[in-house]
Parts: structure tokens; C-alpha cells; sequence
């Protein structure tokens, strides 16, 4: 089960959020909160990119606008070392000489390499 939290505990949660900093991240989308019956909720990921947004905006100055871009970029990141990974342990398993040949296709596309 998902803990969730409502505004309130959300901005005592991530102690450098205020009430107007959490509505310029709203507009910007760095977080978009789920709506049920019992009104709109954040989860964990939302605290963590919250936390995130806070640390750039204050260490770096960056807007909400560049701070949304930059969490995009991130998550982008994340996706591919998570589709990278799954290579990886695809390649894992194939027998020996599939695997020396991957390790040589792959040397000579990124590096130029025969």
C-alpha cells in the first residue's frame, strides 16, 4: 500500500517547501498530484522530486520552468539505466561466445574498436 500525504503533511515533510513554492511547482508541473475523493494527494516519488526541486532552486537559483526541465531530464535518465540494466542482464544470460560477440559489436560502435 501507497502512503500518501496531503498538502499539509507534504510541506512538513520537505522541510524547504512553503505553501507558495509548492503552487509555482504545481504550475510547472515538477509534481502533479493525484486527485481522489478525499482531495488531491502526493506520494513518496513526488517527495523526492520535491526535495530535489527545493535543493536546485535554493543551491543554483533555477526557476520553476528550468527546475521542471531539468527533473524531466533526470527522470529520462533514470529510464534509461533501468532499460540499460535490463540489457545488460539480458546479455547475462546468453551463452559464452553470443556474449563475446556482443562485448566486440558493441566495443567497435562506441569506440571505434575491431
Amino acid at each position: 500500500m501507497t502512503r500518501t500525504l496531503t498538502e499539509e503533511q507534504l510541506i512538513a515533510t520537505v522541510t524547504r517547501l512553503t505553501s507558495t513554492r509548492l503552487t509555482e511547482y504545481l504550475a510547472a508541473e515538477i509534481v502533479i498530484p493525484e486527485q481522489t475523493e478525499q482531495g488531491l494527494v502526493y506520494h513518496t516519488l513526488d517527495v523526492a522530486r520535491l526535495e530535489l526541486a527545493c535543493e536546485l532552486h535554493d543551491q543554483y537559483e533555477m526557476e520553476p520552468d528550468a527546475l521542471s526541465m531539468m527533473i524531466s531530464l533526470i527522470d529520462q535518465m533514470h529510464g534509461l539505466r533501468a532499460e540499460l540494466r535490463e540489457v545488460l542482464n539480458a546479455v547475462e544470460t546468453q551463452p559464452e561466445p553470443v556474449r563475446q560477440t556482443l562485448i566486440e559489436v558493441i566495443g567497435t560502435a562506441r569506440f571505434g574498436r575491431k
